[in-house]
């Protein structure tokens, strides 16, 4: 008993909190909200109400001990998948989307909720003990798709594309190699599924990655299992043109559709490339050392639509130039490199898991929003976490991050 209340104490007084991410994280708010403030006053006053929110909930998220985590994780994942499906009938439809629900002045994101209830429910999962790998696995894939295919119908694919940064995790806990080479190689039919001449070249690589996953060694009970999720894979390769050119919206195609032109073109540069033409441009006339804090044309000029969201990165090219745009790239991995890091030092194997999966939402973020400024992937609304305004995701960020931070702290005091 007083071992345990010298732990409590110690907790309390955050001699174990990792002050090192906690500072990167300040910076980057910090560092967010300054080149939000540049784009738009008004956008920086609303968002400065949701850091003030997401502070207090960092409050919360400590006084749950971390077996709460883990206990409430299946009623917290089937709410979420309830409010998935509540926004269909009660959402509002927002630039033709129907993603958001509207209480008054404040719109709240479900998706960005998933993201932190999904995170726990693998966690979970993938923890108990005395479960076959495989079928941990196989549920935890399931549970994956559920909230993804809800978002996807939505329709909002770009969120839902960010759910695939748990195969990482999934590899980490002894995923296949070759499943994940598969699930990467879906990310590519993604960017490419509507551009029938590529199909040749996309049955071929998948027939080679069959070929030697067959050819290789492996037990019974491991080919069944990988063969029952080829079959699921060879299924999605077939239909997801027609699943795709379905459901999405004829702007989410032009958007995909812009890779294999360029913004330049009559076709794209009016408008839907018109975003990305601007956006390179931002980020081009800054130069080296950038025009100064306040003194971009094209930001103060407001040339690129939703800058303060999916585009803030091209404020910082123009503004703070390479320097500034080198270093906050640099901030950001050793952010996301300092949460792998501490990932790996669990103990607990639901804490480890969880701080992999918050460590691949945060870099999925990262690299599709930069790629997608710089016209290297297409514009699918991935916004650039603790930059970016919106106050659903900064939440669900701060949130999926301290939990994390919580589960370390304590995690310091295991005797395993």
């Amino acid at each position: 008993m007083i071992i345990k209340i010298k732990r409590n104490k110690t907790l309390l007084r955050n001699n174990n909190i990792d002050w090192w991410i906690v500072i990167l994280y300040i910076f980057m708010i910090f560092f967010g909200y300054m080149n939000l403030y540049s784009v738009s006053y008004e956008k920086a006053e609303k968002q400065l109400v949701w850091i003030l929110f997401s502070f207090i909930c960092i409050f919360l998220v400590f006084l749950l001990k971390p077996i709460h985590y883990k206990y409430f994780s299946s009623f917290f994942f089937l709410f979420t998948l309830l409010f998935l499906i509540g926004v269909f009938f009660f959402g509002k439809n927002v630039n033709g989307s129907k993603s958001w629900y509207v209480f008054g002045p404040i719109s709240f994101q479900p998706s960005e909720l998933a993201k932190i209830s999904t995170s726990l429910m693998i966690s979970k999962i993938l923890s108990q003990k005395n479960v076959k790998k495989n079928k941990n696995i196989f549920i935890s894939i399931f549970l994956i798709i559920l909230p993804s295919l809800l978002i996807f119908l939505q329709p909002d694919p770009g969120s839902s594309l960010v759910f695939f940064s748990f195969i990482f995790t999934l590899y980490r806990q002894g995923l296949s190699i070759f499943f994940l080479l598969c699930v990467l190689f879906l990310i590519f039919l993604f960017v490419i599924s509507f551009n029938i001449s590529y199909w040749i070249i996309i049955f071929c690589i998948f027939s080679v990655f069959l070929f030697f996953f067959l050819v290789k060694k492996r037990s019974i009970n491991d080919l069944l299992f990988y063969l029952f999720l080829l079959i699921f894979l060879s299924t999605f390769v077939i239909i997801s043109p027609l699943f795709f050119n379905k459901f999405l919206k004829q702007h989410h195609k032009d958007r995909i559709n812009i890779l294999f032109q360029n913004e330049f073109d009559r076709k794209y540069r009016d408008n839907v490339g018109y975003n990305l033409l601007y956006s390179k441009t931002a980020i081009g006339s800054g130069k080296f050392f950038g025009k100064g804090y306040q003194k971009g044309t094209i930001t103060k000029g407001k040339f690129v639509p939703e800058q303060h969201t999916d585009y803030i990165f091209c404020t910082v090219g123009e503004e703070w130039g390479f320097v500034g745009s080198v270093t906050l790239i640099i901030f950001y991995l050793l952010f996301i490199s300092r949460i792998y890091f501490l990932s790996e030092k669990q103990k607990d194997v639901f804490g480890r898991i969880f701080g992999y999966s918050v460590g691949n939402i945060l870099f999925i973020h990262f690299f599709i929003n930069l790629s997608m400024v710089m016209g290297l992937f297409p514009t699918i609304g991935i916004v650039l976490p603790f930059f970016s305004y919106g106050g659903s995701s900064f939440f669900s960020f701060t949130v999926l991050l301290f939990i994390f931070i919580r589960l370390d702290a304590s995690d310091q005091d295991s005797l395993i």
